[in-house]
């Protein structure tokens, strides 16, 4: 017999009666002990999230800020990304529906020249990227497959080096890239998430 689980309700998560909440001074945690739980009631914005996802690096801060600052109200890169993501996990065993999936899938369907690329990669077991046709990419094409195959991997320490280059990584594809380390962490239940910051 499966036990459901109860859904959490914005009131049970509020930060006023969490024990690292001090009146005077709001929030005196480092990292939110109750992340999961905000996220699934909603109770969270896109500038917290990325608190609790990246440690602070000055000079990855200052891009993240940017990120922060332009902050659309969706994780979607435009109108047909969120079609071509649920089109491509559409079929999938659940076994293999981990966060780190989504996150690899995301970043694959973000721009639709390297998603019909992928026509034969995404599986009912999983993504395999040996079928992606890459001969002729683009460069913002080949930085999103080249981390999706990362996180897809596991490797959700992404190198600061390469993260803090603009050069390397312009910042559409790093905003890209940020969502979908978070959603390796976190789960599908951020693309819930439409405002900035929840933050009084």
């Amino acid at each position: 017999m499966k036990i459901r689980k109860k859904k959490v309700v914005p009131e049970e998560v509020d930060c006023r009666y969490c024990t690292e909440y001090i009146r005077s001074v709001g929030c005196t945690a480092l990292k939110c002990p109750y992340i999961k739980e905000r996220i699934e009631a909603g109770m969270i914005g896109y500038k917290e999230l990325i608190a609790n996802t990246f440690s602070f690096r000055p000079n990855l801060y200052r891009r993240l800020q940017t990120a922060i600052k332009y902050f659309p109200g969706t994780l979607w890169a435009d109108d047909g990304h969120e079609s071509r993501f649920l089109y491509a996990t559409a079929g999938s065993y659940d076994i293999f529906l981990k966060p780190r999936y989504y996150a690899a899938v995301y970043l694959l369907t973000a721009d639709e020249d390297l998603y019909r690329r992928c026509s034969c990669c995404f599986m009912r077991s999983g993504v395999y990227f040996r079928n992606i046709r890459i001969q002729g990419i683009s460069t913002f094409g080949y930085t999103l497959y080249s981390y999706a195959k990362k996180l897809y991997g596991g490797k959700t320490d992404l190198p600061i080096g390469e993260m803090i280059d603009e050069e390397t990584i312009p910042e559409e594809a790093f905003t890209l890239i940020v969502n979908a380390a978070m959603i390796a962490k976190f789960g599908t239940d951020i693309f819930n998430i439409t405002k900035t910051t929840t933050e009084t």
